[in-house]
C-alpha cells in the first residue's frame, strides 16, 4: 500500500524534505478502509521496501521497481522509515488514528493494532488534511462571530491576501455602524474620527488622553497598514502572516463591541 508514496513524492529528497504533518496526509489516506492496522505491516523495512527488492513479493515489473529504486536509493531507507514514523506519531497525537480496544483476553506479546478514528475518516484527501492544519492555525472557537461567519472559511481556501483584506473591511464596517457614520466614511479618516480623543463616538472618555490617542493610532494604523495596501496592490501574504493579521482584526472587532456595550449602558 505504501508503495503509492513513491508516486506521490518524486524522489527520496522530496519525501524527506516535507514536515511530518504534510507526509501524514497521504499516509492517512492510504489507511482509509483498513480497520486492522499494525505498524509492522504499515511502516517497516519489509512492508515498504520488501516489494521493491524481492521479485517473489512484487506485482510490479522489474523495470518499474528499478526505476523507483533509482529515485529512492537504499541508503535512504532508514531515514524514510524514521520520517514515516514521525508522520504516524503526528496522526496519533491529532487523534486521526488510535489503538484498537482490547475486546478479548490476549496471551503473550501481541503487536498493537490501530484503527482510523471518526475524525480520521472525515479526511478523505491530503488536501482535506491541509485544510484541517490551516484551521488549527486560526482557532475558530476563540474568534469573533463576524470573523467566523465572514472570514474563517475564506482562510481555509488559501487566498490569504483577500482573507486579510476582508477581515479589516469588517472592522471598518463595524466601526461605521457602531458610530453611526455615513457609508461615505471609510478608511483611516473614519478611524480618526470615530476615536478622536475629544469628539470620537467610540472614544472611551474615561481613559487618559495618551490612552485615547493610542487607541486612535491602533485603529488608524491597522486600517492604514493592512486594509489600504491590500486594496491597491497584489501583496503576498503567507498563512502565518494572515493568522497574525486576522487575530488583530478580531481584537479590534471585540474592542468595538465593548465600546458599543458602554454606549448602550450609558444610553
Amino acid at each position: 500500500m505504501l508503495l503509492r508514496l513513491f508516486e506521490t513524492f518524486p524522489d527520496a529528497k522530496s519525501l524527506l524534505g516535507v514536515e511530518p504533518e504534510i507526509l501524514a496526509g497521504p499516509l492517512l489516506v492510504f489507511l482509509e478502509g483498513n480497520q486492522d492496522i499494525t505498524l509492522e505491516r504499515i511502516i517497516s523495512r519489509d512492508s515498504i521496501f520488501g516489494p521493491l527488492d524481492d521479485d517473489r513479493r512484487s506485482r510490479l515489473p522489474r523495470d518499474k521497481r528499478e526505476e523507483i529504486r533509482q529515485r529512492y536509493p537504499r541508503e535512504h531507507d532508514d531515514t524514510i522509515l524514521f520520517a514515516l514514523m514521525e508522520a504516524w506519531q503526528w496522526l496519533e497525537n491529532e487523534g486521526f488514528v488510535a489503538p484498537r480496544p482490547t475486546l478479548s483476553p490476549q496471551m503473550g506479546s501481541v503487536a498493537t493494532r490501530y484503527f482510523v478514528t471518526r475524525r480520521g475518516q472525515t479526511i478523505e484527501t491530503p488536501e482535506a488534511l491541509a485544510a484541517y492544519r490551516k484551521a488549527k492555525l486560526l482557532p475558530k472557537d476563540q474568534l469573533h462571530s463576524i470573523i467566523v461567519e465572514q472570514v474563517w472559511s475564506k482562510f481555509l481556501l488559501g487566498d490569504y491576501r483577500s482573507t486579510v483584506l476582508h477581515a479589516f473591511i469588517e472592522v471598518e464596517i463595524a466601526v461605521r455602524e457602531a458610530g453611526e457614520y455615513a457609508e461615505t466614511d471609510y478608511g483611516v479618516r473614519l478611524m480618526r474620527e470615530a476615536f478622536d480623543i475629544e469628539t470620537g463616538r467610540l472614544t472611551d472618555l474615561d481613559q487618559q488622553k495618551s490612552e485615547k490617542q493610542a487607541m486612535s493610532d491602533l485603529f488608524a494604523g491597522a486600517i492604514g497598514s493592512y486594509k489600504n495596501p491590500l486594496s491597491h496592490r497584489n501583496v503576498n501574504v503567507t498563512a502565518e502572516e494572515a493568522v497574525e493579521m486576522i487575530i488583530l482584526a478580531d481584537h479590534l472587532l471585540k474592542t468595538v463591541d465593548k465600546r458599543k456595550q458602554v454606549q448602550n449602558n450609558q444610553g
